[in-house]
């Protein structure tokens, strides 16, 4: 009697632990297969039920499956590695994934998210004001003045501010107030830890955030006072305008290398462009790719839409885009406007980073993709309440547990 019941809490269990973890790939095994994947993988197997309910949204990923793996298989930089991570990503992860948390409910979903988020941030905090070292493969950039570029349980600063930017439209999904100004002060600490350009693209979620509360003078005052009460709290009265001074210094040093950091860009999607017109079927492949783009610019592009191209070929990327842009317009089309700009906020991010065989990039598009399915399965698109319209009420959350 106890046997199903035992078996839906482990499968819930290891479905929150993979949420939990994985936007954390600095806790890997030396390769992108990170410990989050296996809870990630045994939530899924333990759900394999849902296997069956095909979604329309997996449809153009399993079928730009068989373009990603033969573009692999041509690809003479590639071996059986960049072979099996193709497979679990492209395969798995983005068609299946959602499969893991479709039966959590989706105020868990965004509390773990949020958790998951702060811990983030709170680490970055740490590496950043020199208390805590880089981790594993990770690269922690040190500047003079006492402060560092952190990535918290990330891999590099960039990937860092991609993982933080979709979490600010979901805060508004916290029922208290000052848990709300809490998540939101930890979450813009860390971001500006990165000390990373790509921080313009957190700027309309935070504004998104304050739209929808309900009190955002208070708020606003409210993130100002407790911003300067952790400053002084962690450097002392006569400490806060020295600390200033060595941030505002570090990012006057960011803001000179604007320039070359736009033109180097533009370099590496030129680069691209130049080899788009040959992947008009088939992609060289992920290690191809990476191949010809760093013999010219000793890099790899940082536009993640151009990688996927590159690597699968333009019928693939197309079908991928499509399958995350039905992700989108069925989560707007089921009333859950706050995950659907998640959603979008995280596609937007990945705008500066590069296209990495690894699953926390595609976080949210399982997240999405879970409650899309969670939705559509119990209550008709027309008669499906919003999820998230703060300030949140207990009532709106149980119609959806």
């Amino acid at each position: 009697m106890n046997s199903p019941s035992s078996a839906n809490s482990l499968q819930k269990f290891l479905a929150t632990a993979a949420l939990f973890l994985l936007p954390f790939p600095a806790l890997n095994f030396g390769i992108s297969f990170t410990v989050a994947d296996v809870f990630l993988v045994a939530a899924v197997l333990l759900n394999g039920h849902r296997l069956v309910q095909l979604q329309g949204f997996q449809i153009p990923f399993l079928l730009a499956l068989p373009l990603f793996v033969l573009s692999t298989l041509f690809d003479p930089d590639g071996g059986m590695i960049q072979l099996i991570q193709v497979f679990y990503i492209w395969g798995f992860v983005l068609p299946f994934g959602w499969v893991a948390f479709v039966d959590l409910p989706i105020r868990r979903i965004a509390v773990v998210v949020l958790a998951s988020a702060v811990t983030n941030s709170l680490i970055a905090i740490g590496q950043g004001a020199g208390y805590l070292p880089e981790l594993g493969n990770q690269h922690v950039i040190e500047f003079s003045g006492g402060f560092s570029r952190a990535a918290g349980l990330c891999l590099k600063c960039n990937s860092l501010v991609m993982s933080l930017t979709p979490c600010l439209l979901l805060i508004p999904c916290l029922l208290k107030s000052s848990t709300r100004v809490g998540v939101m002060l930890v979450l813009i600490l860390g971001l500006l830890m990165a000390v990373s350009k790509s921080i313009i693209f957190a700027v309309p979620g935070l504004l998104w955030c304050l739209w929808h509360e309900p009190r955002r003078r208070q708020f606003v005052l409210w993130l100002v006072v407790l911003g300067l009460c952790w400053t002084m709290a962690s450097e002392g009265t006569g400490g806060v305008a020295d600390l200033w001074h060595r941030f505002s210094d570090l990012v006057a040093k960011r803001m000179d290398r604007v320039e070359d950091s736009i033109e180097h860009r533009i370099a590496l999607i030129d680069v691209s462009m130049n080899y788009a017109s040959d992947v008009l079927l088939l992609g060289y492949g992920p290690a191809g790719a990476h191949a010809r783009v760093s013999e010219m610019t000793n890099n790899t592009v940082h536009v993640y839409y151009l990688g996927v191209i590159l690597a699968g070929g333009l019928p693939a990327a197309s079908l991928c885009f499509l399958g995350m842009g039905m992700v989108v317009r069925g989560l707007w089309k089921h009333q859950q406007q706050h995950t659907a700009a998640y959603v979008l906020a995280h596609l937007l991010g990945l705008t500066v980073m590069t296209s990495l065989l690894v699953s926390f990039q595609a976080l949210p598009v399982v997240v999405g993709g879970a409650i899309l399915a969670r939705v559509s399965l119990t209550v008709p698109a027309g008669l499906v309440r919003p999820a998230w319209s703060p300030p949140m009420s207990s009532l709106t959350w149980s119609t959806h547990r």
